[in-house]
Parts: C-alpha cells; sequence; structure tokens
C-alpha cells in the first residue's frame, strides 16, 4: 500500500533558501598552504673583492646616475619557492625590506612582484647594492582572500667599498676654500666626486648640494672652491667610488666663509731705486725705507704720506729698524758688511757698525739696549749683536745657513732666527746670546714676526707658499696657513687681531686672523710688493713696491 506524506510548501521554500544561503558563505579553513621561500645571490661578482662585516655598515647606495652605464659587476638576488598546491590559489606577492618581520608590518617593505601563475615560482631582484643585508617573505593569497606567509629569509650581498677619504679644509679667504683629502689607494679606485651645499647631511640628501669636482685619478687629492660667498657657511662631502659601482662618503666637512677686511690703497708714495725693508717709528709719525740700489734710506711723514727727507747710507741697504725710544733707526747695509746707525732727530747718520759677511735683516730688544743682526754670507752664517750704548758688536752667535728674517719676543728673553739655507728658525736666549732651540718650518723661510702677546710667531715659507705657526711655550709648529706665491714680509697688527702679509711672485697682500689663522683679506696688488709695516696706531699698513720704486699705503 502506497503512503504519501504530504509536506508543507512553506518548508519546502524554506529549505530551499536555506540551502542557497550555504553555497554564498566562504569556507573558514586555514587558507592556503605557505610556500617555503629561498634566496641567492646571483650577480656578477668576479670583479667584487670580498671582505669581512666591518664594512657591511658604510652606505653604498648609487643613484643611476651615479652608477653609470660602465660600471663592472651586477648586484642580483634572485628568489626561489615551493609552488601552492591549492586549487583556490590567487597570487604570489613578493615583499623585500631592510628590516626584519616583514609580516608583522609591511609598510617598510617594498613589493617587488605580485604573480597570478602558480607555476611562476621565482623572482631576479636587481635593485639591490652591494654589502647591504636584506630581507625577503612571500605571501600567498587565494581566491577566499586568505593569505599564508612563507618563511623570511635573508642575504647579505658580496662586495668591499672604497676606501673613504677623510675630508679638510687647507685655507679660507674671501671667496676661496682650499680643499684637500687623503687618498684611496684602492686597486678598484675609480673616481672622487665633491659635493657643496648650504644645507648639511649630503649624504642623506644630494637634492641641494652641487658637485663642484670630478677626479678619475686616485692621486688628486686638493680642490679650491673658488665662488664662495662671503659671511656663508658651506657644507662639504666627497664621495669616492669604485669599478663596481660602490661607493662611500667622507665625512662632512662645514666651512664659514668670513667677512671681507675691508683694506684699500689710499696712497702710493715715490721712494728711492728697489725698495726693501720697511718701519715706523713707535711715534708713528714717519716711516723709513730701504732703497736697496739707491743705498739711501726715504722717509716718509705719514700724516700727509710725503717724502720727509732722504738719508745716504751704505751700499744696498735691506734691513731697517728703530728702538724703542725712537730716537735712532738700524740699517743693514748688506753689501758693505756694517750698520748705519740714524739720529732720527735730524736723519743724520752718527755711527756706522762694522758687522759681518751681508748683514740683511735686523732688529732690537724691546729693552732698546741691543740690536741683533743676521749676517747672510756664505762664509758667516752668523748674528752680530750690537750692544746700542756704544754701538760696538759684543757677541757673535752662530745660526743655520743663510740667515735672513729676524725678530725679538716682546719680553726681551729670546730672538727667533730664520736660517733660509736649513729650512728652519735658531732660538737664541738672550741672556747668553746661546741657540736653545731649531724649529723646522717650510722651504726657504724668510720673513719672521712675533705676535705682541709672544704667544706665536709667523714664518714665512717662500718656496712652500705658506706660512708656519710657532707656538714659543716648546717651540713647536701648530699651524700651516696656505697663502699665495712667494710669500716674504709679514707683520702683526697692534692687536696681535691679525698679521700682514706680502706674496711677492703674485703681487699680492694677505691677511690671516690669528685666532683661527684663517686668511681672511685678500688685496691685490702689483710691481712686486715687499716689505711691510703697521702703523702703532693699527689704521694703515705700509707697503714696498720692489719693482715701482714706491710704497702703498692701506687703510685697515
Amino acid at each position: 500500500m502506497l503512503i504519501k506524506i504530504a509536506i508543507p510548501v512553506c518548508f519546502f521554500l524554506t529549505m530551499i533558501i536555506v540551502s542557497c544561503g550555504d553555497d554564498t558563505t566562504a569556507p573558514s579553513g586555514p587558507g592556503p598552504t605557505p610556500s617555503v621561500l629561498s634566496v641567492e645571490f646571483t650577480g656578477d661578482s668576479s670583479k667584487v673583492s670580498l671582505s669581512g662585516s666591518s664594512s657591511m655598515n658604510i652606505s653604498v647606495s648609487l643613484t643611476e646616475t651615479e652608477r653609470g652605464t660602465d660600471a663592472k659587476g651586477s648586484c642580483k638576488i634572485t628568489a626561489t619557492w615551493t609552488i601552492c598546491p591549492d586549487t583556490t590559489f590567487s597570487s604570489y606577492v613578493l615583499y623585500r625590506s631592510l628590516q626584519p618581520d616583514i609580516s608583522a608590518d609591511i609598510s617598510a617593505a617594498t613589493i617587488l612582484c605580485v604573480i597570478e601563475n602558480v607555476d611562476d615560482t621565482s623572482f631576479t631582484d636587481e635593485e639591490v647594492d652591494w654589502v647591504t643585508t636584506y630581507y625577503y617573505a612571500l605571501k600567498t593569497t587565494d581566491t577566499y582572500d586568505l593569505i599564508a606567509w612563507s618563511d623570511e629569509t635573508s642575504i647579505i650581498t658580496p662586495g668591499s667599498v672604497p676606501t673613504p677619504s677623510v675630508l679638510s679644509n687647507g685655507n679660507v679667504w674671501l671667496n676661496h676654500v682650499e680643499l684637500c683629502w687623503t687618498k684611496c689607494y684602492d686597486s678598484d679606485f675609480k673616481y672622487y666626486k665633491l659635493f657643496c651645499s648650504t644645507t648639511p647631511n649630503i649624504a642623506d640628501d644630494t637634492t641641494f648640494a652641487e658637485r663642484i669636482c670630478y677626479y678619475s685619478i686616485f692621486a688628486a687629492s686638493t680642490y679650491t672652491h673658488t665662488e664662495a660667498d662671503a659671511s656663508t657657511t658651506y657644507y662639504y662631502a666627497l664621495i669616492t667610488s669604485n669599478t663596481k659601482s660602490m661607493v662611500s662618503w667622507s665625512n662632512e666637512l662645514t666651512v664659514t666663509i668670513p667677512e671681507e677686511v675691508p683694506d684699500s690703497v689710499i696712497a702710493t708714495v715715490g721712494v728711492g731705486n728697489n725698495p726693501y725693508e720697511i718701519c715706523t717709528l713707535p711715534s708713528g709719525e714717519y716711516v723709513y725705507v730701504t732703497n736697496n740700489s739707491d743705498h739711501t734710506v726715504s722717509v716718509i711723514r705719514t700724516y700727509d704720506n710725503s717724502i720727509f727727507t732722504t738719508v745716504d747710507v751704505g751700499e744696498n741697504p735691506l734691513g731697517v729698524c728703530p728702538l724703542p725710544s725712537g730716537e735712532y733707526v738700524y740699517v743693514a747695509n748688506h753689501g758693505d758688511q756694517n750698520v748705519s746707525v740714524i739720529r732720527t732727530s735730524d736723519n743724520s747718520v752718527i755711527d756706522t757698525v762694522d758687522v759681518g759677511y751681508q748683514p740683511k735683516a735686523i732688529c732690537t730688544l724691546p729693552s732698546g739696549d741691543y740690536v741683533y743682526v743676521t749676517n747672510a754670507g756664505i762664509f758667516d752664517d752668523d748674528v752680530s749683536v750690537i750692544r746700542t750704548s756704544d754701538n760696538s758688536v759684543i757677541a757673535t752667535v752662530a745660526v743655520g745657513n743663510l740667515p735672513y728674517g729676524i725678530c725679538s719676543l716682546p719680553s726681551g728673553e729670546y730672538v727667533y732666527v730664520v736660517n733660509s739655507g736649513d729650512d728652519n728658525v735658531s732660538v737664541i736666549r738672550t741672556s747668553d746670546n746661546s741657540v736653545i732651540s731649531i724649529v723646522s718650518v717650510g722651504n726657504s723661510p724668510e720673513g719672521i714676526c712675533s705676535l705682541p702677546s709672544g704667544e706665536y710667531v709667523y714664518v714665512t715659507n717662500t718656496l712652500n707658499n705658506n706660512v708656519s705657526v710657532i707656538r714659543t711655550s716648546d717651540n713647536s709648529v701648530v699651524a700651516t696657513v696656505s697663502l699665495g706665491v712667494s710669500p716674504c714680509g709679514i707683520c702683526s697688527v697692534p692687536s696681535g687681531e691679525h698679521v700682514y702679509l706680502t706674496n711677492s711672485a703674485d703681487n699680492s697682500i694677505m691677511v690671516i686672523r690669528t685666532s683661527d689663522n684663517l686668511v681672511t683679506g685678500v688685496l691685490d696688488m702689483e710691481y712686486e710688493p715687499f716689505g711691510i709695516c703697521v702703523l702703532p696706531s693699527g689704521a694703515y699698513v705700509y707697503i714696498t713696491n720692489h719693482l715701482d720704486n714706491s710704497v702703498s699705503v692701506i687703510l685697515r
């Protein structure tokens, strides 16, 4: 017997609706099968010298422009992973980062590729640098937007960066900055690039920096930035690159350009033939100039810069200095082997003192009791000590070869003598006239002066084109200042804040700020400036023009 069961229509419809709802609900399973990731270096490192981890912290990033088309070697990393076996596979996404734990925070990572073909299980990363640690992780996504992360793996690219240079500045004046750096002796050296900016941290961002020089020879180690502005702070940094397109940055150097010293020539005074040395009386009323070829001394009256008188002295006068009292001026006659003594009240020669062969430079002790004269002749190489009370030579001190410039410390305890032929300075103790120290300086030193404090002595090195700064407390050279060509005459202003000097071969006057030994002023001259002195007021500087038979007066 057939039994029929009646099913209400409403119940049947309800079953259909529920069944349809179940078909649209995503599975709540574990998601796609995670891949196993591995990475390896697949570039060309045959020209890269391997190094230990000590160099791994050096930044070697290069832009495509910096890399250039002639870069040697290639830096590549290839990532491979196991295939996803799931039929619900949707895509692989490969991430790279410089930091670990990519899956925990993908904001710092870079997406290298998105692959929707399940069989594509490798990718070559060519946007990597040498000597860098990279982290990789792969995210697999299925059609239900469920994800699974691979293991995270890391790799260090091979190579060694160039030896970084140490950047420093040799001198600063007006619109010039002399820069120098230690050389890179690596066999794979390629170039140096020097950058300049008015914004710091050049290595972090070169956007605001200007490349001011490019050298492709390792021996290059200096550059002069000639377009600097006064009262401006500049930042400098140097890139050293090798043939693998790897670079290292030097230290960043900060240089402030000083304000221009407002020197100007206000007068030119005609004197005798081939003026040489020059000095001022302590009163500042008169300046005395030796005229080497005329065998005379010109006396300039400073209030109107006129020639007051001319005094006949010995043959080829060179050095000249006054006594502290101002009553007498002593003149070294290079061709006569003697010293003329001029009485300043009437500008007459009242005495002649025989000294050594070819006397050159002359100075007095602050007490005025003695005058010291360098004898530069090849048969002497000594210093004559004249007692001013009776103008007699009371001692002769043997020094070095070709003694030229000479100066006394303000205390009068020591006299410093430049030995041009020996490239050094002899220090004479005046209490017993013995040489107590010899200080090596530059090549062919000539001029010398002491600061009013007596703490430092400045020496011009003619063939090195620089000045050596001697600390008198221990007679050591504590600084070397680069200058113009053939510096010779030198003097300090009364305050000791600046030293003025003449560059005879390039016709210029330079001003050194003694607080930091920077050149803060350059004044173009003519006709081979040589001797130099500053009035006691400090307001005016007088310079002999050796080839123009004149004296220039500079307003400070």
